[in-house]
């Protein structure tokens, strides 16, 4: 009886482990596209209120929005703004401040048509931001030490961490089975 419990745990063990690894795989592979895919961004609100809020494209958006080239962020009296835009730089923007902005990897451009902006960018990418009277915007290149590239064993589009993981519990369930596999008692089904 013991052997049959143990088999059924290690049976459910195992399909839950390849029902995620199957899950991780697939989607790292519909996420996976071609090198055609829009940029995004995403937009960090800081203000004196608990629900400060910028105008993204007319539209309110909250911390965390994501942001695609080509929009207009308005920030309204009394909250400032950060555009991240991945590797390319990020820009501050001060309140009462509207941006038009259009990015990809190697050019950020835009127009101020009031308020003030910073950008920081990386090295190598193009920043062409006029304010409203055709001078050019104040541009800050990006330090160098600061690189996003936090992705360890267990992040980003590696595979390893949740291979990793399944080997783990297979492993320790094969282990759990081995030894406890001491069925010597024979239960009768007639009482």
């Amino acid at each position: 009886m013991k052997t049959k419990n143990y088999t059924n745990w290690l049976r459910n063990i195992t399909a839950a482990c390849l029902a995620m690894v199957i899950f991780t795989t697939s989607s790292m592979i519909a996420l996976a596209g071609t090198e055609n895919k829009s940029l995004m961004g995403e937009i960090t609100v800081s203000g004196n209120k608990t629900n400060s809020f910028v105008l993204l494209n007319g539209e309110s958006a909250f911390t965390g929005r994501t942001f695609f080239s080509n929009g207009t962020i308005a920030t309204p009296e009394n909250v400032t703004s950060t555009v991240k835009l991945g590797k390319a730089g990020y820009i501050t923007m001060s309140p009462n401040t509207t941006l038009s902005l259009s990015f990809d990897e190697k050019t950020i451009s835009g127009t101020v048509s009031a308020g003030n902006i910073e950008v920081f960018n990386a090295d190598g990418v193009e920043v062409n931001i006029k304010n409203a009277d055709n001078s050019n915007v104040s541009v800050v290149p990006m330090n160098n030490a600061r690189q996003d590239d936090d992705d360890g064993v267990f992040g980003g589009n590696s595979a390893v961490g949740p291979v990793i993981v399944f080997g783990a519990i297979v492993a320790a369930a094969i282990i759990l089975v081995a030894v406890n596999n001491d069925d010597n008692n024979v239960v009768s089904p007639i009482r």
